[in-house]
């Protein structure tokens, strides 16, 4: 006789079996089964995935461009506010206005600012030979190490491979139609991300019960405004800490104090450790001018992290970017290794934006953790 046993639906015989097909004590065999639904929701999940990976560069030119909409959205309403516009023609002024901005930095300054980089990639072994023989820093660390020799060595290939990456007509005009091509199509979902992002807001607010819309009208304002003024506040202070540097820089004789003014503001984008990368490329570059020089340098890439620090983003910043210092690290470094130097510059309004969902969604759990702690009898202290 068989017994079908229920929990695991197995049948199982009672009859002796042979003693070399005697299971052991204990085990019961499963039978392991894959529904239509199963099967269906696996092929969705990879045929999703699959498409993610093959459409990554457009959805990245999607978040690029929804990123700058909210960046530029308190500065469209001010143009609302001030000019007879409406909304969409405030918008393509303001791009307008940007494009024009843009361009001109890049007829003015763009080709002097390349040809002193390409003369900074060529003099690069000469300022490392200047840094090794003409400081007294330098002199000792040649005496004791092998680090100058090797520093040479290392500056010497990537100077090459600057070199060897500009040249190449075919590959330059491919990789400038790419771009610009790229740019085109990021301004164009910016301008029109611009103009529907209100109706977009709306849109969402409809399908909501009153206290999920009071919640999701103040979510997005907040993160409006935290990325907004993170982002521009911290172009802000990137552009103040190159020209700090840069004539710094030129005052103590640094070679080409551009470039390293230019390397300043673009290294001070990337949080926390961007400001101490760029000062120690300066100091190094001003230890070819001597150690005093370079001491002095230092003084200044000291004094000015402090007044970065405890001036210009409490002034600027104010509260949009309160993020702890660990999770400012850790998003610089998740999105540097997913978007590159882009995810590193955008990392910091991204987390405030993650923040003020976190916030928003676990408020009323907090508050009323609060309550029951406020009404809770106090401990009775022992005698």
């Amino acid at each position: 006789m068989a017994v079908r046993d229920g929990a695991y639906g197995v049948e199982v015989s009672q009859a002796s079996p042979p003693a070399s097909e005697v299971p052991v004590s204990g085990v019961r065999a499963l039978n392991v089964n894959f529904t239509a639904r199963t099967m269906f929701l696996v092929a969705a999940v990879v045929g999703l995935a699959w498409a993610f990976v093959y459409i990554r560069d457009a959805l990245m030119t999607l978040f690029l461009a929804l990123f700058m909409a909210l960046v530029l959205e308190p500065v469209l309403r001010g143009m609302q506010r001030k000019l007879p516009l409406g909304r969409g023609a405030c918008a393509v002024l303001l791009l307008l206005g940007l494009a024009v901005v843009g361009i001109g930095f890049a007829l003015l300054l763009l080709s002097p600012l390349a040809q002193m980089f390409s003369d900074f990639v060529d003099e690069l072994p000469s300022i490392v030979e200047d840094i090794s023989t003409n400081s007294s820093v330098g002199a000792w660390v040649d005496a004791h190490s092998q680090t100058p020799e090797t520093a040479q060595a290392n500056v010497k290939e990537i100077a090459q491979g600057v070199a060897a990456a500009a040249g190449g007509l075919a590959g330059f005009v491919i990789s400038t139609f790419s771009l610009v091509l790229a740019l085109v199509t990021t301004v164009f979902l910016t301008l029109f991300l611009m103009i529907d992002l209100q109706r977009l807001i709306a849109a969402v607010d409809t399908l909501l019960d009153p206290r999920d819309s009071d919640r999701w009208n103040r979510m997005s304002e907040r993160i409006i405004t935290a990325v907004s003024r993170t982002m521009l506040g911290n172009i802000a202070i990137s552009i103040i800490c190159g020209l700090i540097y840069g004539v710094s820089a030129w005052i103590l004789g640094t070679p080409f104090p551009v470039v390293m003014g230019v390397i300043g503001g673009l290294f001070d984008l990337v949080p926390m450790v961007g400001a101490t990368i760029a000062g120690t490329i300066l100091v190094l570059a001003t230890l070819t001018q001597g150690l005093t020089p370079a001491l002095i340098m230092l003084a200044v890439v000291l004094v000015y992290q402090q007044f970065e620090n405890y001036v210009l983003q409490p002034t600027i910043l104010g509260k949009a970017a309160s993020i702890s210092g660990f999770f400012v690290i850790l998003s610089v470094m998740l999105f540097g290794a997913l978007f590159g130097v882009v995810g590193a510059i955008i990392a910091v309004p991204i987390i405030a934006s993650i923040q003020i969902v976190v916030r928003e969604l676990t408020g009323e759990r907090r508050a009323s953790m609060a309550a029951l702690r406020s009404t809770a009898d106090p401990p009775v202290a022992s005698v």
